[in-house]
C-alpha cells in the first residue's frame, strides 16, 4: 500500500546532500566557459550551455522536497555535468577533447530518460524503455564507435581513422536521434492527454517543454541529415530551448504551491455541512478521483454510505491516513501524484480532521444500519427456507398418509355391512376435510404452485379461490428470485384476505407490473375503506418483511372509497 511521507528528515551524510552540487557546477561552468571564450567560440553557445547546466542543477535542488522525484533529481544533476563535459571539446588538451567528444550527446539521452521516466524514475511503458535505451546507444555507444574511426588528430582513441566510416556513424546517430525524438514526442503528447488532476498540474509544464524541445531537436537533426552538415547556430538554439525543461519542473512545483491559499476556502466551507465531504476534499486537492474511507472502531473500513470497502494495495493509488486525537479515523485514497505535494496534503488533512471525525461517526451509524438490514434479510431468507421445508414435509409426510388413510377407509366401506360402512364413510369424510385443511395450511406456509410455476400462476390461483370476483392485470415477464416472488405473493394473499374479511367489497383487482428494475404490486378493492396498519396485524408483519428487502408498502384507504395496497420491490438490474 502506498503511503505519503509528510516530513523529510535531514540526511545524516552531508556528502550526499545535493546542495553541494551547486558550488561545484558553478565552478565547473565558469571553467568550461572560460575555455570556450579563450578558444573564440560563440558567446551565445557558451551562455546557452552555462544556462542549461545551471538550470538543470537548480531543478535538481528544487525536487528535493518531493521524495518520489529523487531519481529525477539525480538525472537532472548528471545531465548538468554532461552538458559541461561535452564542452571539453573546447579544451586544447587531446585527452580532454576526446572526453568531450565521448560525452557530446549524453546530456540529451539523460533528458530523454528524465522525461520518459518522470516523475518516479520508472519508464512509462515498454516503448518508453526502448526509446531510452535507443537514446543511450545513439549517444554513448555511437560516440564510442565514432572515437575509434574519427580522423581528428586530437582523438586519442582514433585507432583506425576512416573518414567514410566516421561519416556513416554520424549519419546513423542522427537518424536514430530523429526516431527517438519522434517517439518521445508521440509518448509525451499521449501522456498529456491522459493526465488529469494533480498529475497534470505537477508534470504538465515539463511535458510541454519536452514536446517543444523534442520537436526542435528533430528539426535540427533533420537539417543535418538533409544538408550533410551540422549547424552550430541550430545546436545553440536547441540547447536554449532545452532550458525550458528544468524550468518546467520548477514551474510545476510553483504551481502546486500557489494553490495552497485555496485551502482557506476549505476551512470556511467544511463546518457548514452543505455538500459532500468527498467533493470538497477532491476540489481542494485538485484530484477528482479522491475517495474517503472511514476507519471504524472494530477495524473495518467503510465508505460514506457505510458499505465495507478495502484499501488499495497497488501503486496506482496512494493512501494518506487522517488522525484525530492520536487515532486514525479515516484515509484519503488519491492519485499518487499528490505524494509529490506533501505540504498540500498535510494542510488538507489537518483542516479536515475534525469534520471527518463527525463524518466517520455518521458512516458508522450507516454501517450499523446496513448490518441490521442485512441481518433482517438473512432472517427472512432463513424463515422462507424453513417454510419451504415445512411445506415439503407436510406434502410428502402427513398429507400423503392422510390420502392413503382416506383410500383405505373407502375400500373398507365397500366391504363392510351397512352400519359399519356408514361409520367408515363419515370417517373418510373427516379425513378428506382434514386433508383440505392441511393443504390450505401448507399453501399458506409456502405455496407449491409458486415454487413450481411462478408468481403469475400463484396469484391467478389466489384470485380463483377468492369468494368475490378478482381480476389480475399485468405481467412480470418471467421468474424472479424466491424472496421477491414470495414477498409479492404474500402481499396479494394478505391484501385479498383483508378484502374478504373486512372490506365488504363486491370486487377487487390485482396489478403485477415490472418497471425499472422493480416489481410493482397493487391490490385494489371497492369496499368500505378505513383500513390501517396496526401493530401485530398482518399488514404490519408484511411491511417488516418488505423492508428487509429494501421494499416499500403503502396503504391508501379513505372511508367509503375502497382500499389500495401497493408494494414496490427492488429486483436489481
Amino acid at each position: 500500500m502506498a503511503s505519503t511521507v509528510l516530513r523529510a528528515s535531514p540526511s545524516e551524510n552531508i556528502r550526499g546532500d545535493p546542495v553541494l552540487l551547486l558550488p561545484v557546477v558553478v565552478a565547473a561552468g565558469l571553467a568550461v566557459g572560460r575555455l570556450g571564450l579563450h578558444g573564440h567560440f560563440s558567446g551565445m553557445r557558451v551562455a546557452a550551455d552555462l544556462a542549461l547546466s545551471w538550470a538543470l542543477v537548480a531543478a535538481a535542488l528544487a525536487v528535493r522536497e518531493r521524495p518520489r522525484w529523487r531519481r529525477a533529481g539525480w538525472l537532472l544533476a548528471t545531465a548538468s555535468f554532461a552538458v559541461l563535459g561535452a564542452d571539453l571539446v573546447w579544451a586544447a588538451s587531446s585527452a580532454l577533447w576526446t572526453l568531450g567528444f565521448l560525452l557530446a550527446g549524453l546530456w540529451a539521452a539523460l533528458l530523454v530518460h528524465l522525461v520518459l521516466a518522470f516523475p518516479d524514475g520508472r519508464p512509462w511503458s515498454r516503448v518508453a524503455q526502448i526509446a531510452i535505451s535507443g537514446a543511450y546507444v545513439a549517444t554513448l555507444g555511437g560516440q564510442l564507435v565514432g572515437a575509434f574511426v574519427d580522423p581528428n588528430t586530437r582523438d586519442v582513441l582514433g585507432l583506425a581513422p576512416h573518414e567514410t566510416v566516421a561519416h556513416t556513424v554520424d549519419r546513423t546517430q542522427q537518424i536514430t536521434g530523429i526516431v527517438v525524438g519522434l517517439v518521445v514526442l508521440v509518448l509525451v503528447v499521449r501522456r498529456l492527454r491522459v493526465l488529469g488532476g494533480p498529475a497534470r498540474r505537477a508534470q504538465g509544464p515539463l511535458l510541454v517543454a519536452a514536446a517543444v524541445t523534442a520537436s526542435s531537436a528533430v528539426f535540427c537533426l533533420g537539417s543535418a541529415v538533409a544538408t550533410d552538415s551540422v549547424s552550430s547556430a541550430l545546436e545553440t538554439i536547441v540547447r536554449a530551448i532545452a532550458i525550458s525543461m528544468p524550468l518546467g519542473i520548477v514551474a510545476g512545483i510553483m504551481w502546486s504551491r500557489l494553490r495552497r491559499p485555496e485551502l482557506s476556502e476549505l476551512v470556511v466551507e467544511l463546518p457548514s455541512g452543505a455538500g459532500g465531504m468527498r467533493e470538497r476534499l477532491a476540489r481542494a486537492l485538485g484530484d477528482p478521483t479522491l475517495e474517503v474511507v472511514y476507519q471504524l472502531a472494530d477495524g473495518r473500513s467503510v465508505d460514506a454510505t457505510g458499505r465495507p470497502v478495502s484499501l488499495p494495495d497497488g501503486t496506482d493509488r496512494a493512501v494518506t491516513a487522517v488522525t484525530a486525537g492520536g487515532e486514525e479515523i479515516a484515509a484519503l485514497v488519491h492519485d499518487p501524484a499528490l505524494l509529490d505535494e506533501p505540504a498540500l496534503v498535510e494542510s488538507v488533512r489537518a483542516t479536515a480532521g475534525l469534520v471527518l471525525e463527525n463524518e466517520r461517526l455518521a458512516a458508522e451509524v450507516r454501517s450499523q444500519l446496513a448490518e441490521v438490514r442485512a441481518s433482517r434479510g438473512r432472517i427472512v431468507t432463513a424463515t422462507d427456507a424453513e417454510r419451504r421445508r415445512i411445506e415439503r414435509d407436510l406434502h410428502d409426510g402427513a398429507q400423503q398418509r392422510l390420502v392413503t388413510l382416506s383410500v383405505a377407509l373407502g375400500l373398507e366401506a365397500t366391504r363392510a355391512d351397512p352400519a359399519a360402512a356408514a361409520v367408515l364413510s363419515r370417517a373418510q369424510d373427516d379425513v378428506e376435510e382434514a386433508l383440505v385443511e392441511l393443504r390450505e395450511l401448507a399453501r399458506g406456509i409456502h405455496p407449491a404452485l409458486l415454487r413450481d410455476q411462478g408468481l403469475e400462476a400463484a396469484v391467478e390461483a389466489l384470485a380463483r379461490r377468492a369468494p368475490l370476483p378478482v381480476t389480475v392485470h399485468g405481467t412480470v415477464g418471467g421468474r424472479l428470485s424466491d424472496p421477491i416472488e414470495l414477498a409479492a405473493y404474500f402481499v396479494v394473499s394478505e391484501a385479498l384476505t383483508n378484502v374478504v374479511k373486512h372490506a365488504s367489497a363486491t370486487e377487487a383487482s390485482v396489478l403485477l407490473e415490472w418497471e425499472t428494475a422493480a416489481l410493482r404490486v397493487a391490490v385494489v378493492d371497492d369496499g368500505i375503506g378505513g383500513a390501517r396498519v396496526t401493530p401485530g396485524s398482518g399488514l404490519a408483519g408484511l411491511r417488516d418483511r418488505l423492508e428487509a428487502l429494501d421494499a416499500t408498502l403503502t396503504l391508501e384507504s379513505e372511508p367509503a372509497r375502497g382500499t389500495t395496497v401497493r408494494a414496490s420491490i427492488p429486483c436489481g438490474s
